[in-house]
């Protein structure tokens, strides 16, 4: 259900950054910049500082590998809108490297992290040691094995947001100028905007 506030109730300077990224790009501002821009302070500030550090901070995952995760996390809560979104932002920052079609395409240690997030997506009360253990086993050190579920977090809260309020693309060209954008940002917004 997409809240009519979500784009019509922001402060001035956040409208006037707005009406002008609408202008100049001549398509809808991203829902999840809208999302963020409102109410800054309680949601959108805190969460797009966790987002790019998690996403694009120091890590044993490159940021391609990061974007990888936050796709099988969109796909296994079932948000089109971000999985469409970070499978475009995946392709970028790998340099077509990575194809989500083709699994064999990352390195063998994302793909042994995959069951264990899986298992702390649909059983969140239940993940086991043996879960961990056998990523470990795959030669994934601890602090990346972190870092992965950070990123499940990360998509677990931004896909119920997405799915919750209806957000969609109205075109593969806007999906791709998204992608560019949160490739060129890094997933910051100017400073003021988030006062």
């Amino acid at each position: 259900m997409r809240l009519g506030i979500l784009d019509h109730g922001h402060r001035a300077r956040a409208r006037l950054f707005l009406r002008l990224i609408r202008w100049v790009t001549r398509h809808p501002v991203d829902p999840v910049v809208q999302l963020a821009l409102y109410r800054p302070g309680f949601f959108g500030d805190p969460f797009l500082a966790l987002a790019r550090e998690v996403l694009r901070g120091p890590s044993f995952w490159t940021p391609a590998e990061r974007e990888y995760l936050a796709v099988f996390s969109s796909r296994l809560n079932q948000c089109p809108f971000c999985e469409r979104m970070h499978t475009q932002v995946a392709s970028i920052e790998s340099g077509g490297e990575i194809d989500m079609r083709h699994p064999e395409s990352a390195r063998p240690e994302l793909l042994a992290v995959l069951p264990l997030l899986e298992q702390v997506s649909r059983s969140p009360a239940q993940p086991t040691a043996a879960g961990v253990d056998a990523v470990r086993a795959a030669g994934v050190p601890d602090e990346a094995i972190v870092d992965a579920l950070h990123v499940s977090f990360i998509f677990n809260c931004i896909n119920r947001l997405a799915n919750a309020f209806g957000f969609g693309w109205e075109s593969d060209h806007q999906v791709r100028l998204g992608a560019r954008v949160i490739h060129r940002t890094r997933y910051r917004l100017p400073r003021i905007l988030m006062r």
